[in-house]
């Protein structure tokens, strides 16, 4: 049966596919986004069969009536990045967690189901390896921060209010339609035959497809149990290991270059993902090389 589903920040590299996989369910998608980080290129192609809205979650009078018109309420939007929210933790709280918090208020509010977009940077720094779901919350950054306040928001509501809700802690997510973050920084160097600069290098982290990733979406958009799940592909890669990939792919010349870790970024991150295989039947299909292939 078709419904009415709000994304926030739909404009973006994960909420522009995931538009996309909503339609192609037969649903009727709405997209709210200040083009801070989305823009209108990235769903162009499905302009004409959604209602995009250009505005910010944190204003109470434009989400309260997209809310009340919708079933359910993808919340993608943020201040999504790690740099980024240590140059500016101000603006990552504002967007951050003073958005989710009226999101969930209206959710509550008018009896909508929750899909939030969380991050593996609510772990900070692994203290065993593969991380699962009962790990210590340990952020080490204001995006970090700002994602478990969200999720610790909308648990609360949910057991004040009876907020219906499903939260996705996401590892690194890579594919088609994202810039400014490792994979794409590496690939777009390596075609230019330039050098790829890593910061670090040792840092262990989990990358997994954009088309993995909305499946979970989908999955687990159709549970409509409360749920906190991983999603990952549950296999570690060093940064050094991803750029030998990458220059190895797309035949680069140049050198790798280490330079010092910066502050504020993760060591060792693998996501223990049997919950979500559990309980959404979900495992991811792309291999590290395949898409990194298929972005190529």
């Amino acid at each position: 049966m078709s419904k009415k589903i709000l994304i926030t920040g739909g404009a973006g590299f994960i909420g522009s596919h995931l538009a996309e996989g909503l339609l192609n369910m037969g649903h009727e998608v709405i997209i709210v986004d200040n083009l801070s980080r989305g823009n209108c290129g990235n769903i162009n192609s499905i302009l004409n069969r959604i209602n995009f809205v250009k505005g910010n979650v944190t204003d109470p009078g434009l989400m309260q009536d997209l809310i009340k018109s919708c079933d359910t309420v993808f919340h993608l939007a943020a201040l999504s990045r790690v740099i980024p929210s240590i140059d500016n933790p101000e603006l990552c709280f504002k967007s951050n967690i003073e958005g989710t918090e009226i999101i969930a208020r209206l959710c509550s509010q008018y009896g909508k189901r929750l899909v939030f977009s969380s991050s593996r940077e609510v772990y900070g720094t692994a203290k065993y390896s593969p991380v699962d779901e009962k790990h210590p919350l340990d952020p080490e950054n204001p995006y970090g921060t700002s994602k478990v306040a969200g999720e610790k928001i909308i648990e609360s509501y949910s057991k004040c209010y009876n907020l219906k809700y499903a939260i996705l802690r996401l590892a690194n997510v890579y594919g088609q339609k994202d810039f400014d973050r490792v994979i794409p920084i590496f690939i777009k160097n390596s075609l230019n035959n330039k050098d790829i600069i890593i910061y670090g290098g040792q840092q262990i982290l989990d990358f997994v497809y954009i088309s993995d990733v909305i499946e979970a979406f989908l999955k687990a958009y159709s549970n409509n149990e409360n749920l906190l799940v991983n999603i990952g592909s549950g296999k570690g890669t060093t940064l050094l290991e991803l750029a030998n990939i990458i220059k190895k792919i797309t035949k680069n010349e140049g050198k790798i270059k280490i330079k010092d870790k910066r502050k504020g970024e993760v060591e060792i991150y693998i996501s223990n993902i049997n919950k979500s295989h559990e309980i959404l039947e979900w495992k991811p299909e792309i291999s590290l090389t395949e898409g990194i292939k298929r972005l190529l």
